[in-house]
């Protein structure tokens, strides 16, 4: 079986940001279902900030910062979008962008966050991927 794109919102009129904890904004760019070669279907919450990579702190500091970031998003925008799917996806992945970056295109000067999530009984489970 091989990969599916089934787009579920495009970047065509979404102007919906949130504030994350970090203290940045997310923009919310692009949703898509994807299936993958085992059958698994996957919810890629794309979404662009762009402060992400700026920040002048420690290693420490910005992996939890990010981490709640993406757990704020997959809890909203995420459930949201796994609730409106035809599918219910098993997993959730949120990737967060500074820019614009067409999905599956190296973008080296790009900063990019990706971060999984089982997602069951309505919620996101953070899963090391």
């Amino acid at each position: 079986m091989g990969l599916t794109l089934l787009p579920l919102l495009s970047g065509d009129g979404l102007t919906e940001e949130m504030q994350l904890p970090s203290g940045l904004v997310a923009e919310r760019a692009e949703i898509l279902l994807e299936e993958q070669p085992g059958g698994e279907v996957w919810l890629i919450l794309r979404v662009i900030a762009p402060g992400l990579g700026a920040r002048a702190q420690s290693a420490a500091e910005t992996a939890a910062q990010t981490a709640a970031d993406t757990d704020a998003l997959c809890a909203s925008w995420g459930v949201e979008a796994a609730g409106n799917a035809a599918v219910p996806p098993d997993q959730i992945v949120v990737q967060m962008m500074s820019a614009w970056v067409e999905r599956g295109q190296p973008a080296p000067d790009i900063t990019q966050v990706f971060a999984g999530y089982r997602f069951e009984n309505g919620t996101c489970i953070w899963e090391d991927f």
